[in-house]
């Protein structure tokens, strides 16, 4: 029978793929007005995607075979430090916030915005589980959680 932390990473899990899901369709199918019109938005949001998605793929080349969405670690996995995880502890939640404010630029309605609110709230959230499995599981995490950024690169976030 599963422990609740692995039914509740499970949970998480679901509810991301189904929240960005939504995001998603809402980004696609929504036909209001854009609360503003810029072209210098679209264009900062198009390198903000193209940074996000940079970011997305360093990423999953430095996880390899330990890469999941559900926030529990893999069983039998180990903790990465190398590549992008060198200097950020969730650089795919941060490529996914990233490709959230890109593509709330390139389409800035209301529901693209309560959408992309509602994904970053979320990721917020799962972060903080997250880092408390990644504590109970390697010993080494507090000292990389110190030396490394979380979700968004503040200069006195790192130590």
């Amino acid at each position: 029978m599963p422990s609740s932390s692995n039914r509740t990473s499970r949970n998480y899990g679901v509810a991301q793929s189904v929240l960005l899901s939504l995001f998603a369709a809402g980004y696609l199918l929504d036909g209001s007005g854009p609360i503003l019109h810029s072209r210098g938005a679209a264009a900062v949001g198009l390198g903000i995607c193209a940074a996000g998605l940079l970011l997305m793929f360093s990423a999953l080349a430095s996880l390899r075979d330990v890469v999941q969405v559900a926030p529990e670690p893999r069983a039998g996995g180990h903790l990465v430090t190398r590549g992008v995880y060198s200097r950020f502890r969730h650089p795919i939640y941060t490529a996914i916030l990233l490709l959230v404010v890109g593509l709330f630029l390139r389409k800035p309605t209301p529901l693209v915005g309560i959408a992309g609110l509602a994904v970053i709230g979320f990721l917020a959230v799962k972060v903080r589980f997250e880092e408390q499995l990644l504590v109970a599981r390697y010993a080494d995490y507090v000292a990389y959680r110190q030396r490394a950024w979380g979700l968004v690169p503040w200069p006195r976030s790192r130590r």
